[in-house]
């Protein structure tokens, strides 16, 4: 028998116990009396809920990595706003050009020299 048909068998005979065992837990409490019932009930879902313990598919996962800051992605941004405010005020958008050339530059920079440490 194959490794799967093992794992469906031992799901299947695990579902059946836990079928069978649930059966047995409500058959008891609906032979206790009207006052005891809910309360029976809710000691039977504490327990579960307490004691049944869920595997976390989240913690298996690699988590996503941030991303680093992109100097050369901002100067685009503001090289745009500089094109702009150029002709509505052009200190401003003087200001703006020199700004995106700045995070350009340090942008190229940064990949520079992070290319040269991992390699």
């Amino acid at each position: 028998m194959t490794e799967e048909g093992q794992k469906a068998q031992a799901r299947e005979a695990a579902e059946t116990a836990t079928e069978r065992l649930a059966r047995e837990v409500v058959r008891t409490i609906n032979n206790a009396s009207d006052e005891e019932r809910e309360t029976l009930r809710e000691l039977a879902v504490a327990v579960l809920r307490d004691e049944v313990q869920i595997v976390n598919q989240l913690a298996t996962t690699d988590a996503p990595v941030p991303g680093t800051f992109n100097f050369f992605g901002i100067g685009i941004p503001i090289f745009l706003m500089g094109c702009v405010l150029v002709f509505l005020f052009p200190p401003i958008g003087l200001v703006c050009f020199a700004a995106a050339a700045l995070t350009a530059v340090c942008g190229v920079g940064g990949i520079l020299f992070s290319r040269g440490k991992t390699s």
